[in-house]
């Protein structure tokens, strides 16, 4: 049987620190959020949040030379405590021209 890692279409790359990081979210009074960027991959990544995402939201990232594309959406989220959750995000757009 596959752990989980091999199963993975690409390959993590960790952060030896945290990479704090600032985004929006949906619609929303205060749209802008923060979180830390747990790990990231050719085609998402997992950030550590203090919001619970919907799985499906659409997040949307400011140019910034550790993610490589602009608007990404949740395909899952993990509880980690009563104040964190680990939010894993794909892909939808690499255009920074906008």
């Amino acid at each position: 049987m596959l752990t989980a890692s091999e199963k993975r279409k690409s390959l993590r790359h960790d952060f030896a620190i945290k990479v704090a990081i600032k985004y929006l979210a949906g619609p929303s009074e205060d749209p802008i959020h923060e979180g830390f960027l747990a790990n990231k991959s050719s085609s998402g990544l997992c950030l550590f949040t203090l919001k619970p995402h919907d799985i499906g939201e659409e997040i949307v990232f400011k140019k910034n030379i550790y993610i490589p594309f602009q608007r990404t959406k949740v395909r899952w989220i993990e509880e980690m405590n009563k104040k964190w959750y680990a939010v894993g995000l794909i892909c939808i757009s690499r255009d920074f021209t906008n």
